[in-house]
């Protein structure tokens, strides 16, 4: 009895297997697909004006109407310019009249300029003589400028197109009465046009450089449009974001206002985990902890993508379906049973 004792005191105990350590992980979801993405677009000039007379009056002819087309300089309505031409010839006989003021004050400042040193004016005479050539020659030149815009405005009775294009809004008849600046035209400028579509504010940034834009009118030819032009910010109600794309220029353009079709590729979204998963090695690489089949440890390298706030996506390293330790990460030892709570 004694020696059993003895030989159970010299005995050492058995070593306990540490428990697993329990751990928060999160699964790697499954990455996205590459998808095609189509809206409704409609076909506009890339620069259109709205055109107006500079001078008010009533119309006295319209020449044009909306859908024609029209050359750079030609005329598309005319003002009733009987008072423009009636003003100009008042300043054109005020004009003449204080041209012969003003060689008549002159021809009195040389004669009394000649006279003074014979004494046969006095000082105050020849001031005055100067005093009075010095206004007329201001005077004249105030009415040529008056002169000048008045001629200016006459022409402006004319409202002539700025650029080759076409007639799409009229606002103005004849015998209707206009301001200035009033808009009475808006022309599509020729050259170049865009397919005008909207995208949800979420698809913004996956917006490439080019898209593919097909007329409804010819659903078997694709045109390549060129993204120009994207707006800032998105639409109070809508939440979209206004994009333009300018098509190629061809021999027989789409018409203005046609309706089409706009498509473009969105690239898959690369796999994304809690920015909080990542830890930076030594040499500046990047790894994660993954949980292996036998719940254990692993540390795993990784290249990272873009952050997306809290989230670091992954280029590569990870496949869906694998878990991914989340807290405690700095205290793992590889090979170290684990157990999610």
């Amino acid at each position: 009895m004694a020696a059993v004792v003895l030989l159970a005191a010299c005995s050492k105990p058995q070593t306990e297997s540490a428990p697993p350590r329990p751990v928060r992980a999160v699964q790697v979801p499954a990455g996205g697909q590459v998808t095609d993405q189509r809206y409704a677009a409609r076909i506009e000039p890339r620069h259109d004006a709205a055109l107006a007379f500079e001078v008010g009056g009533r119309i006295s002819a319209r020449l044009v109407d909306v859908g024609d087309a029209v050359a750079a300089g030609a005329v598309l309505a005319r003002l009733d310019d009987s008072d423009l031409r009636l003003r100009e010839r008042d300043l054109a006989s005020r004009l003449a009249a204080s041209e012969a003021e003003r060689a008549d004050a002159a021809t009195a400042l040389r004669r009394a300029t000649d006279l003074r040193p014979k004494g046969f004016v006095s000082q105050a005479e020849l001031d005055r003589a100067r005093y009075r050539s010095e206004a007329s020659a201001a005077q004249a030149k105030a009415l040529s400028a008056q002169l000048a815009l008045a001629r200016r405005e006459l022409g402006y009775a004319a409202l002539m197109a700025p650029a080759a294009g076409v007639i799409t809004a009229r606002t103005v008849e004849a015998g209707q009465v206009v301001s200035a600046g009033e808009a009475a035209f808006t022309l599509a400028q020729a050259g170049e046009i865009d397919a005008v579509f909207d995208v949800p504010e979420a698809q913004r940034a996956a917006l490439p450089d080019t898209v593919q834009v097909t007329l409804w009118t010819q659903p078997e030819h694709a045109l390549t449009a060129r993204v120009r032009e994207v707006a800032p910010q998105a639409e109070d109600a809508s939440r979209t974001v206004r994009v333009r794309a300018t098509l190629p220029v061809l021999d027989t353009p789409p018409a203005l206002g046609s309706s089409a079709s706009v498509s473009f590729d969105t690239p898959a979204p690369l796999l994304a985990i809690p920015a909080s998963a990542v830890l930076k090695r030594d040499d500046g690489s990047a790894a994660v902890w993954v949980m292996d089949a036998e719940r254990a440890a692993r540390l795993k390298p990784i290249t990272l993508g873009p952050l997306q706030g809290d989230q670091a996506s992954i280029a590569s390293g990870l496949a869906p379906g694998e878990w991914v330790i989340t807290a405690g990460v700095h205290d793992l030892r590889d090979g170290q049973p684990v157990t999610l709570p």
